[in-house]
């Protein structure tokens, strides 16, 4: 499944935390002033590693889009400010002052900013940029890698990169209304039109990049999305499919290009439709079934095939598991809503078996429920689950009657499935990992620190290996964190990363891939300098350079021999006790927000 192994003693290394009396030693992979934050996300063979990265650092403002009379700028400036950016002369102060206006202010009259990119660090090489769909260099969009197979193709996803261009607005008459004395006439704007496409797959091939298109591309464009690939050139993720004719209905008459160019709007109205799995996974643990999924495109699992020519195939869309999982829509009736249906596929092993998740639906399971202000609902039972694409084949993984709802996120070339279940612990709605032999049908829980743990899985390797994130109980509290942990199916044991790293070690909050040799990528918080704006280190008042903890990648080495060390501290424990997620799970959640929480989807990540 995973890549063949490669030397990092041959990789620019910023730093080897020592690992006396451990069972791995930490390296710091090479990192770049381009980003705050990495993750990584493969080493491919060939040397190169691969990571996503956040909050970018190089963004370049188009000052002549900057109206710096409005009081929104004005505000925020001094007056000797103003008059140098009027002529064209910024510092890395007010570059981070314009930055992040512009980055909370998004809209069709503001620059629209980039915060994920994809990095490449070549074997003996510098740090570089992987480009899926930038290819004008805006760094206005969002790109994210999940996956990569054994000859460095590498799949992911990107949002729509927009350009600048003139727009005057039309004014309609309002019925009924006085038109004014005066005339008003429109005046034309700069504006930033995105490309059709709001989220779009690709594979990035070397220095190709290559579109996995749409099964359905009207209204705006279609969407896709890349969440895993094989060795034989397989890509499973999911599509557009269609739309229903009352949504073409009302998108159009919105998007009619009067207050806005057509495609701002269309790409707008779809994206705010779009399904995310967190949201509907926050509705399980508030009511226990679906309350509301956005109708937007009709999303669906999709396998799509690379070809030679450096074109990409769509080679079949799947269903889901439906109602009562006979792949079936609901009946109508008058009692209840029917519930929206979608599939996708999250990973796929070099037999063209998917994993993923769909809705599954019973509408003789009623669920009542109120919401934050007191208001009584009833709901006919619905939650995505657990599911497998064996050809045309759509089944399930878990019972739906125990557990309220389930993900697979990965497979392996052995058919073992991993992913995690949510269910009721202690008044909490927390996520239990399990195993699923697809050969043998056996279903396994495995044991976490500790019962009501909330863990993940995020990746297995061929020798049932399986590496993720779970709660740990900080000692003598009920403050929940996030620890990566290692789980080995074979011998049923469940263990804390961080026991198993030297003394010295920085935290490890997730752990992201594995590859059969055993090495493993993680996210560590380190200690590394404060870069500003444009990537420069911020100093302090007396000259030094101000430090700050960051989610960084890294790869942890297997050592010969290696036992886990005795630090002699009162490290998180893990007790049979309640409590809350700590802040950490909620900055990793809005850090990287697009269709999965981090998960490592190919089937050949190293």
């Amino acid at each position: 499944m995973k890549l063949s192994p490669i030397s990092l003693a041959v990789l620019p290394l910023l730093t080897v935390f020592t690992a006396n009396a451990a069972v791995y030693q930490i390296v710091e992979l090479d990192t770049t002033n381009k980003v705050s934050n990495t993750s990584g996300v493969a080493a491919t063979p060939q040397g190169d590693v691969v990571s996503n990265g956040n909050i970018a650092l190089d963004f370049q403002i188009d000052l002549s889009a900057i109206n710096f009379d409005s009081a929104a700028i004005t505000a925020l400036l001094t007056a000797e400010q103003l008059a140098d950016a009027k002529n064209g002369n910024i510092d890395a102060t007010v570059t981070g002052i314009l930055v992040n206006y512009l980055a909370s202010n998004g809209g069709l009259r503001n620059q629209p900013v980039g915060t994920l990119r994809v990095l490449r660090q070549p074997q003996n090489g510098v740090t570089e940029q992987v480009v899926f769909r930038d290819v004008a260099g805006t760094k206005g969009n969002n790109e994210f890698a999940y996956g990569v197979n054994n000859v460095g193709q590498i799949a992911g996803l990107a949002t729509a990169p927009s350009v600048k261009a003139t727009f005057t607005e039309t004014l309609v008459p309002v019925e009924g209304e006085t038109p004014p004395e005066i005339p008003v006439i429109p005046q034309p704007e700069t504006v930033w039109v995105p490309e059709p496409g709001y989220m779009l797959g690709y594979v990035a091939d070397g220095t190709r990049s290559i579109l996995l298109p749409p099964a359905f591309t009207g209204l705006g464009g279609g969407m896709s999305a890349a969440q895993g690939i094989n060795n034989n050139g397989q890509v499973a993720g999911f599509t557009s499919t269609g739309v229903t004719n009352a949504l073409t209905e009302t998108v159009q008459t919105l998007c009619n290009g009067n207050a806005q160019p057509v495609q701002f709007c269309l790409n707008a109205q779809m994206s705010a439709r779009a399904i995310n799995l967190n949201v509907l996974l926050g509705q399980i643990r508030s009511f226990e079934t679906l309350d509301a999924v956005p109708q937007g495109y009709a999303e669906r699992a999709a396998i799509w095939q690379l070809a030679n020519d450096g074109t990409a195939q769509l080679s079949r869309t799947m269903g889901f598991l439906g109602e009562k999982g006979t792949g079936e829509v609901a009946p109508a009736s008058e009692d209840y809503a029917v519930p929206v249906y979608y599939s996708r596929a999250t990973a796929i092993n070099d037999s063209g078996i998917a994993v993923g998740h769909s809705v599954y639906s019973d509408v003789n399971r009623t669920i009542r429920f109120f919401d934050n202000i007191g208001s009584e609902f009833n709901r006919v039972y619905s939650a995505p689950h657990a599911t497998i694409y064996n050809g045309q084949d759509v089944t399930s993984i878990i019972n739906p009657d125990e557990w309220l709802a389930s993900v697979a996120t990965d497979i392996n070339n052995d058919n073992l499935v991993v992913g995690y279940a949510l269910k009721n612990l202690n008044s909490v709605v927390r996520n239990r990992m399990f195993t699923y032999n697809v050969d043998t049908n056996t279903l396994k829980f495995p044991n976490g620190f500790f019962n009501t743990s909330t863990t993940e899985p995020l990746d297995l390797n061929n020798n049932g290996q399986v590496v993720g994130r779970a709660e740990v109980i900080v000692g003598g509290t009920i403050t929940r964190r996030l620890h990566a942990f290692i789980y080995d199916n074979a011998t049923d044991t469940f263990q804390d990363l961080n026991d198993l790293v030297g003394c010295d070690a920085p935290t490890l909050v997730e752990a992201t891939a594995i590859n059969d040799n055993g090495e493993i990528l993680a996210t560590a918080l380190i200690n590394r300098p404060r870069l500003g704006p444009t990537g420069q280190p911020q100093l302090a008042a007396d000259g030094t350079v101000l430090m700050q903890e960051q989610a960084t990648g890294v790869k942890l080495r297997p050592i010969a021999n290696g036992q886990p060390a005795n630090c002699n501290s009162e490290a998180d424990v893990y007790e049979r006790k309640g409590g809350s997620f700590s802040s950490l799970w909620l900055v990793l959640l809005g850090a990287l927000p697009f269709v999965r929480r981090r998960k490592a989807l190919s089937r050949s990540r190293f």
